[in-house]
């Protein structure tokens, strides 16, 4: 008979970490990774992926380029900074981090805004082996308790208040987080319990101990909404995340000036934006919020020549051309929702080359044009694949559709995540041969130029955001009025899209949109997800299984959206 070894006890907050720790290891024997074995060779050897980790790399380029300017446009804290001045800033602040207990494969979560402390915050913890998981400033108390449990996070960094969100009652309603040890605070105003203020960080130096990671071990963990109700964990390596920066299809300023990017610092579009200055070497002009009072100061102040953003932003930038931009525009990018061809054609019309992207926050960049690419190709397309990208159009059965027919985009590419947190998300989401399935639907041309036709995932892009319909769907059927709810995309001008909703009421039921916006946020549910647009239904059409046919309500908005536009 075996003897009964000493029992040991675990508290909750010890199982949170081990168990994000155990995904994260049993990531390097997953399948989908294991098959991507000879690829992560070819992109070492063509030099897409390299042995460096990710703050290594920053500190070799702003070595030989240390004077490339940063400018933080915000109304509350603006700031500027040369990428020299930030990178030894953010030694000082890693060195404080240090202090306060924070060691390699801790987890940092950030919901700051592009304020200078954000990325300050970003590549202290790249030089302390930190794992960072930005937040999107949309995410409310439910969704931060959620992601925090999730990754076992041990510190948050957060300001005090941000346009019209009280930080301090976000992160009094958290509840339970057992293993979030510190809070650390950016700005004077009162937050319950023990805070740490970023005041107040002891910056002394330090000689920061050597990290053990190697260049696919993970650094970054972004959560992202999709067809499932919970926010999925997105895990990328140094080597995933550092191809995106180089690969990007953008062209330098001839003469030295910034781009416009005002992206959230939370979206991996964000992340992105900060990394930029440091590994590219490119002045970049960011923007905490889209204000577009201020857009047009900052721009009238720093000017610009090339910019990224979602249509709207895009848009508005169109609309003053002449007025900001007297001397044009190099390059205009356009990604993260649906781009109309019209808009590409404005851009046309002040010769101001503009191009499409396409990617998601699993695998950054597929895809895209260029300013050298012919107007046809960048007003209908989003382009040709990346260097190292590889895909596959498929049917529902994993079979390759026939030429010019369009099919589910199924990637592989040096810039590919290495998978979910969760196990059961990288069965769904990878196929046999370790290859990512996008639930996009794509056409590719004869010239090898990539069009997105259609989206097989549930999902809708709210100026950039992904907003999961089924999260929506959930919510919508605790109201008390609602029988059977089903959220669609509603197109918007300036959003790309909204969240729209189909309703079939309970018996002598009545339900407005300022019902359910109260509803939400009763919740606790962000703002951007709450329905805009209700159409109240006897009955949905149906599969013969009984399922919501979402194509033909899709159908219906398209003529309801006409309607819209155009009432005659």
């Amino acid at each position: 008979m075996r003897q009964a070894g000493p029992k040991t006890t675990c508290t909750l907050q010890e199982r949170i970490k081990m168990n994000f720790k155990q995904a994260l290891a049993a990531l390097n024997s997953a399948p989908h990774w294991r098959k991507r074995a000879p690829y992560l060779e070819a992109w070492r050897q063509a030099g897409l992926h390299s042995a460096q980790l990710t703050g290594e790399r920053i500190a070799e380029r702003v070595a030989a380029n240390p004077d490339v300017p940063i400018v933080f446009g915000s109304r509350e804290r603006p700031s500027q900074a040369t990428a020299a001045e930030l990178l030894r800033e953010s030694y000082e602040i890693a060195a404080a981090f240090h202090r306060l207990g924070l060691r390699e494969g801790d987890v940092l979560v950030s919901q700051m805004p592009n304020w200078r402390e954000g990325t300050l915050t970003l590549l202290a913890a790249l030089h302390l082996g930190l794992i960072f998981v930005p937040m999107v400033h949309i995410y409310g108390p439910a969704e931060m308790a959620f992601i925090m449990n999730t990754v076992g996070a041990k510190a948050v960094v957060v300001p005090d208040r941000w346009k019209k969100i009280d930080y301090g009652a976000r992160i009094g309603a958290l509840g339970d987080v057992p293993t979030l040890k510190l809070v650390i605070v950016v700005g004077d105003e009162s937050m319950p319990g023990q805070v740490t203020r970023w005041r107040d960080l002891d910056r002394r130096a330090l000689q920061l101990p050597a990290l053990s990671a190697t260049s696919d071990d993970p650094w970054l963990i972004m959560f992202t909404s999709g067809t499932t109700s919970a926010p999925k964990g997105v895990v990328h390596t140094h080597n995933s995340f550092g191809a995106e920066v180089p690969l990007f299809p953008t062209v330098p300023s001839p003469e030295g000036r910034p781009k416009l990017l005002p992206l959230p610092a939370g979206h991996s579009a964000g992340v992105i934006a900060a990394l930029r200055p440091f590994l590219a070497a490119d002045a970049c002009l960011m923007m905490d919020a889209w204000d577009e009072d201020l857009a047009v100061e900052l721009i009238k102040r720093h000017r610009p020549d090339r910019a990224g953003g979602v249509p709207f932003m895009v848009s508005f930038l169109l609309d003053r051309a002449a007025e900001l931009f007297p001397t044009g525009m190099v390059q205009l990018s356009v990604g993260a929702a649906s781009v109309p061809s019209t808009l590409m054609e404005r851009c046309e019309q002040h010769r101001w080359p503009g191009t499409r992207t396409y990617g998601s926050t699993e695998h950054p960049t597929i895809s895209g044009a260029t300013p050298a690419d012919p107007f046809q190709k960048r007003a209908t397309t989003d382009g040709r694949l990346l260097a190292g990208v590889r895909i596959r159009l498929v049917d529902d059965e994993g079979a390759t559709v026939g030429e010019d027919l369009p099919g589910e985009i199924v990637s592989m590419g040096p810039e590919l995540f290495k998978g979910y947190i969760d196990p059961s998300h990288n069965a769904a989401g990878f196929a046999e041969d370790g290859w990512f399935h996008t639930g996009d639907m794509g056409q590719l041309d004869a010239d090898g130029y990539l069009r997105i036709v259609d989206r097989k995932k549930d999902i809708i892009i709210r100026g950039g955001e992904n907003i999961s319909s089924k999260e929506v769907e959930d919510v919508l059927t605790l109201h008390p009025a609602v029988a059977e709810a089903a959220v669609v995309a509603w197109p918007d001008a300036r959003m790309g899209e909204k969240v729209g909703v189909f309703v079939r009421l309970k018996p002598d039921a009545a339900l407005s949109t300022d019902d359910i916006a109260a509803h939400f946020a009763a919740a606790g549910i962000a703002r951007q997800k709450t329905p805009e647009r209700l159409v109240i239904v006897d009955d949905f059409p149906r599969t013969p299984a009984g399922k919501i046919l979402k194509t033909e309500l899709r159908e219906r908005v398209k003529s309801l959206a006409a309607q819209e536009r155009d009432p005659a």
